[in-house]
Order: C-alpha cells, then structure tokens, then sequence
C-alpha cells in the first residue's frame, strides 16, 4: 500500500500537468500513487499523461464537474496513509513530501502540515504569500474570522483519517472552495505549519479572470462564513458579533472591487449587504452613495444579482 496518495484534478491544461506530475514522480520520497482525475478535458491531456511511464499513476476520467468533484473523486479513490493534493498548475521541489510527512510522523497530534508558498510569475520573478500572523500552527478555526491563515490545497499533506467524513463542497466550484474546506477541517485538528519546505504556484496572467475570481472569492467566502456558523457549529467557535463584522468586511471589500470595475449594481446590492450585517460601519453608506452616484448607463453588469446562501449539507457525488 503507498504511504501517499498525491490527487492531481487536470482540465485542458496537458502541458502544466504535466509537469506537475513530473514534479510529483521526482519526489525524495517514493512510496506514493499519483491519482489523476481528468475532469473531461478536451485537450489532449490524456495522451500526455499516458505517455508518462511510471507505475504510480493512475488515471480516471469523468464528465466535466469541476475541480471539487475532481478532487472528491480522487478521495474515494485514494489508499495511502496520507494525502497531498497538486493542482494542475503548481509544482513541488523535489524534497516537499518527505518534509511534510517527516514532520507529521515526529507530531502525531496534528492532522495536517502545511508548506510556504512561492508564487512564480510569468516574468520569472518570485514572491512569497503569508505574513508571520497567517502562517501560525495549531488549532485555526479562530483565525479563520481575523486574519485568514495562508494554506493553499496544493501546499499541504493530510493524515488520510481527516478526510473520512469530509469532501469538498460541489457546490463552490468558481471560488472560495479553499476557504471553506479548510475552515471545517479546523474543528477537527490542528494545523502544522513547516517553514523548511514550499510550493510553487504559477501565477495566472489572465487579470480579468483573476479580478472575477477575487469577487467570487470574498462573496462565496462570505456565503461559507454564514453556513458554517449557523448550520455546521460554528457558533461553539466565535461569537456572533465578530462573524456579522467579518461577513460585512468581505461584502464590503467585493463591493469596492465592484465599483472599481464600474459594475454599478453589483456593487449597490454588495454593500446593502454588507450594510445588513454591520449597519455601524459608516464607511458602507459613503461607499454606497459613491456606487450609486456611478452611471446606469456604463454599468457592466446590470443585470448582476446576489448568489443565494449555501445549502445547510455539504454536496458530494463520485463522478461519472
């Protein structure tokens, strides 16, 4: 039985996946699967990765349901001791898993470790995420509501046993499915940051696409924040007073990007939201009157509307 079990989701990037899964058969540690879940992929990332010769890999495709299915499909597949996620436009240095895995065998009281990450930018040039107060071990569920901990999927290694009644939410497949998942996982173990090893994150260069991403993000991050403290016990872990005060920042911080990107409407109905969750930050009602003063007619998106709460329980499926 491997030790690991590395779960790669690919859609219709053949050629970053392929070095992804390069980056993963290089490791130090060898005792692992690579299980790659094509989610439909149009491209020819089959033929690619069939041409990979290495005994590790295994690969299944499935109709196109997006990046949690992919994942959560690649959980049920999954036999090894632990598990490590790679997305399919990140890369590991070739002693990542024995770092982690080396430190979570000497912490047995934590469930995952989490590395450092190295954003690589299309120019060549680096930069590292995480200040000191975002890169912290032990139980996070608290810091979920201040200043959010820097843990990317592709940057952490899991006990397997953590996952044995969680999944990835189906239903935040455009954004903030991080967030959310992590945020769970906090209630039921503690985190382990290991500063002596890292992830490389290739950075995307479509910015309209990584703006789109970053208003997802804060509204269905907001959404998440909501369901997990009125439907998955979250009220054990903060008062109701500090998760109204985060929802309003995250509502209002989508708002300002909104009407930076003179989407007049989206940006009205964010910050009345963000308005009815913390009606004392006078800041909202100049930010709203700013909004409305924006024309009608240049407004982007004039038909944008407010996605609806999430659904109390968590959608899971295997894939087809």
């Amino acid at each position: 039985m491997p030790t690991v079990s590395v779960i790669i989701p690919a859609y219709n990037h053949s050629k970053s996946v392929k070095e992804a899964i390069e980056s993963v058969l290089n490791q130090s540690f060898a005792n692992l699967e690579v299980i790659i879940i094509d989610d439909g992929s149009t491209d020819d990332t089959r033929s690619v990765i069939e041409q990979i010769q290495d005994s590790r890999i295994r690969y299944y495709y499935k109709d196109n349901g997006g990046r949690c299915t992919a994942r959560n499909l690649g959980l049920f597949k999954a036999q090894g001791q632990y598990i490590a996620f790679l997305d399919h436009d990140d890369l590991w240095p070739p002693e990542y898993l024995h770092t982690l895995i080396n430190q979570l065998e000497k912490n047995r009281d934590y469930g995952i470790a989490y590395a450092r990450i190295i954003v690589l930018r299309p120019d060549g040039s680096k930069r590292e995420l995480g200040s000191p107060d975002r890169l912290k071990s032990g139980w996070l569920t608290k810091d979920y509501f201040y200043s959010s901990p820097c843990i990317s999927p592709s940057a952490t290694c899991f006990r397997a046993s953590v996952w044995e009644d969680t999944f990835w939410d189906e239903k935040l497949q455009i954004a903030s499915e991080d967030y959310d998942v992590f945020l769970r996982l906090s209630t039921k173990t503690k985190f382990l940051f290991v500063p002596d090893t890292y992830l490389i994150k290739r950075e995307q260069t479509d910015i309209a696409a990584r703006n789109d991403r970053g208003d997802d993000n804060l509204i269905y991050g907001a959404l998440s924040l909501a369901r997990f403290y009125f439907h998955l016990g979250g009220d054990k872990y903060i008062s109701k007073s500090i998760l109204k005060r985060k929802i309003s920042h995250r509502y209002r911080k989508a708002g300002r990007l909104n009407e930076q990107l003179r989407n007049r409407r989206a940006a009205i109905l964010l910050f009345k939201k963000a308005i009815s969750y913390y009606p004392f930050d006078i800041r909202l009602y100049f930010d709203i009157l700013r909004a409305w003063c924006q024309s009608k007619k240049q407004d982007k998106k004039p038909d944008w509307q407010m996605p609806e709460a999430l659904p109390p329980h968590i959608t899971v499926t295997r894939g087809k």
